[in-house]
């Protein structure tokens, strides 16, 4: 089964993916939203491979002997201490829209969409928007087979 998680970026030096990540169920809401920002830009809410974040070794993305559990109620800390991030995910993370653009953009989403507030992706934009103003970016894990 493949899940998505919405997911706050706490920090970058070590990465830190925050512990009130949302998992976005159901799909078809979460196909909505990803629709509503691709139409805004191209990488607004970028998706990665969760399993892909992790390294074994420098020259290699994904591990073999470890996995990421995002259902876990805690931080994820890439410091070395289990996890390692892989030059691919630093990549990833290298191409993220920056914070103000981010904000402008979810922001013209809510004020041209008229459905339902109460709908999941109205609420995943609101939190969206919270972790934007607090400090963090915001990403779409992928996380298969769990």
């Amino acid at each position: 089964m493949t899940r998505f998680w919405l997911t706050p970026i706490k920090s970058y030096s070590p990465l830190v993916l925050g512990a009130d990540r949302m998992e976005c169920k159901p799909l078809a809401d979460l196909e909505v939203l990803r629709a509503q920002a691709q139409e805004k830009h191209p990488r607004l809410l970028p998706m990665y491979k969760a399993s892909l974040l992790l390294s074994d070794d420098e020259d290699v993305c994904g591990s073999d002997l470890i996995e990421l559990d995002l259902s876990d109620s805690e931080d994820v800390v890439f410091n070395g201490d289990p996890y390692h991030l892989s030059h691919c995910a630093e990549a990833f993370l290298d191409r993220l829209l920056g914070r103000q653009e981010v904000w402008d953009l979810v922001n013209a989403i809510e004020e041209e969409d008229s459905s339902d507030k109460l709908a999941p992706q109205a609420q995943w934009r609101q939190l969206w928007l919270q972790w934007l103003e607090s400090g963090c970016d915001v990403i779409l894990l992928r996380e298969d087979g769990v």
